[in-house]
């Protein structure tokens, strides 16, 4: 467990950098096609969930930081250091692991990861547990929702449109919705599907549940979040006649 977790860990302040870069790409490209930004976070992703990197001079993670910060035998060495390539950073956070500690038999570090491992564990099943209950509570809500076409509903209890399911995904609408405003959501929610951009959701939720722990995770993907709204209304807008993007 302690070996898993730190893995983890290690995968969390390389991939750190990455977010901090595509963040700053992404305020260069205001005026670039949405799409770009929004591709970009597939490198983030490959950071958060693959423990190895390719050496490349296209590579967005600095050179000079070490892929390992934290090397997986760090319990055994007789000066345990974490290198993440910050040297104030390393200061503070290796100067603790250097103090002895007299008459102990488990060094007070194997003690930090192991516990680490089970809080980090817990906080996983915590977010899953919540997001089983959120669904579960969000379908009974949609029980009432009248069947218009296809996969298409609509519901008086809604306040905003959204796609829900995987497999077989359905387009959820309010009630009330004038002709030219639902068809415009439509074809945007239409355009998620097409882009299986329910199933990027979904795994950019359980990549957010493994780094729990790490704030600049959650930033990602409420940004990415949010390039993936702009990048469809773009997409949407291509496929609109000249009258009525304005509105």
């Amino acid at each position: 467990m302690g070996k898993l977790f730190l893995s983890v860990l290690n995968m969390s302040i390389t991939a750190s950098y990455v977010i901090l870069i595509v963040v700053l790409i992404r305020l260069m490209l205001k005026r670039a096609p949405k799409i770009i930004s929004y591709a970009l976070w597939s490198v983030v992703a490959f950071r958060l969930l693959v423990p190895f990197s390719f050496k490349s001079i296209y590579s967005l993670l600095p050179r000079k930081t070490s892929t390992v910060p934290i090397p997986n035998g760090i319990t055994y060495q007789q000066s345990p250091q974490i290198s993440s390539g910050i040297r104030v950073l390393d200061a503070v956070t290796s100067e603790p692991l250097l103090t002895p500690t007299t008459g102990a038999s488990v060094s007070p570090l194997q003690i930090f990861i192991e516990t680490g491992a089970y809080i980090w564990i817990l906080g996983i099943i915590a977010l899953l547990i919540y997001s089983f209950v959120s669904i579960l509570i969000l379908k009974r809500q949609l029980k009432t929702a009248q069947l218009v076409e296809k996969n298409i509903f609509e519901a008086r209890n809604l306040k905003t449109p959204f796609v829900l399911g995987l497999i077989r995904p359905k387009i959820y609408l309010p009630v009330g919705l004038n002709v030219d405003e639902r068809d415009y959501i439509l074809l945007h929610e239409q355009t998620h599907i097409n882009r299986k951009d329910h199933i990027v959701k979904m795994l950019a939720f359980l990549v957010s549940c493994i780094h729990w722990f790490n704030p600049l995770v959650w930033i990602a993907h409420i940004v990415m979040s949010i390039d993936m709204e702009l990048s469809c209304d773009e997409r949407v807008l291509k496929e609109m006649d000249e009258e009525v993007k304005k509105p």
